[in-house]
């Protein structure tokens, strides 16, 4: 399995979830009708594309990520859009001025960054003085399960937070990192998201995939496993299987 917990059809299925979470963050731009506007860690480019419908052809939407195979997605689906444009970079540093950036929206990438902070400070370097700042993060400390195998439960949860995703607390240090970049009127929001079928969790969260990895890196047994992944086969088949996993979204301005 990649050692990314998302490939391009993760990010498809996911997007079908999270749509009226990802349509809620670009209200935050509609009014912006010049500059540009960045979407950090963009991958494929749904969300760049969307924004740059919405903000009109003369503001300038780039997206920004370090998987060529995503951006080539990406400039393929915006190629009729004059005011698109897609970066290959890392999150740091970021290759404009300072105070030059009208916006900036980045989701479920703070996660994945070794050094949050430097990034966040990176940000509000670029921003302009009153810009808009949308983060949206996945809590993988939240991520529960109804079986009888909390023992088993915790150690998955365990696994994702502090060794599968480089900073699985990003979404619980989110407002501290605003905080120390000096980022003003600060909101913070939860937002449940339930699963009612095995499919679902499978499509949307790979949780198969990465209980099966939780046991081949030993954090939990084979045994551990099997009892935990036949629960929550039982709980499928019996009709009462529940997933759920809070995404957060805080919102700031420059």
């Amino acid at each position: 399995m990649s050692e990314k917990h998302y490939d391009i059809n993760y990010l498809q299925n996911s997007r079908r979830l999270l749509l009226t979470l990802k349509e809620a963050s670009y209200n935050y731009f509609e009014k912006i009708n010049s500059g540009t506007i960045i979407d950090l860690g963009c991958g494929a480019g749904k969300d760049v594309i969307e924004l740059a419908k919405i903000v009109g052809n003369d503001t300038k939407v780039i997206g920004i990520d370090h998987d060529p195979v995503m951006l080539e997605q990406g400039k393929t689906d915006a190629k009729d859009l004059p005011n698109v444009a897609f970066i290959l970079s890392e999150a740091y540093p970021l290759q404009f001025g300072s105070e030059t950036i009208a916006g900036l929206r980045t989701e479920r990438v703070v996660q994945h960054l070794k050094e949050p902070q430097k990034v966040i400070n990176e940000i509000a370097r670029i921003l302009k003085p009153g810009s808009p700042f949308v983060i949206i993060e996945t809590d993988w400390h939240s991520l529960s399960f109804y079986t009888p195998f909390a023992d088993t439960q915790q150690k998955i949860n365990a696994y994702l937070t502090n060794q599968k995703v480089n900073n699985g607390f990003a979404a619980r240090k989110l407002t501290n990192y605003l905080k120390q970049s000096n980022f003003k009127d600060i909101k913070f929001e939860i937002h449940p998201f339930i699963l009612g079928t095995l499919e679902e969790a499978n499509q949307y969260l790979w949780v198969q995939k990465m209980a099966q990895e939780t046991a081949e890196k030993g954090f939990i047994t084979t045994q551990e496993y099997e009892e935990f992944y036949n629960a929550l086969q039982q709980a499928d088949t019996g009709g009462y299987f529940a997933c759920s996993i809070n995404l957060v979204v805080a919102t700031c301005i420059k």
